[in-house]
């Protein structure tokens, strides 16, 4: 959901099916009305159309161990948030 004082980032790869908004991102083809999430719920019927829940937020934090980066060879054997 969005805060009060956020804009909506209208997303695109959509279209409108009667009261519906199907999403044509993915192989899933999601129906969904105004005020409910997709599937991957990163993405939301509105009254404009779909909206983008997780624009301009980091959507995943992982910590990883360095070897797996390409910093390997800077500080061996740390983690590092990817």
């Amino acid at each position: 959901m969005l805060k009060e004082n956020e804009q909506p980032y209208i997303g695109r790869w959509w279209h409108r099916e009667g009261d519906r908004i199907v999403c044509d991102l993915c192989p899933r083809a999601c129906h969904v009305k105004p005020g409910q999430r997709a599937y991957c719920f990163v993405r939301e019927g509105s009254e404009d159309g779909m909206v983008l829940t997780t624009y301009g937020r980091s959507s995943g934090f992982c910590i990883d161990p360095i070897e797996k980066k390409p910093l390997n060879h800077w500080y061996p054997g740390t983690p590092v948030l990817s």
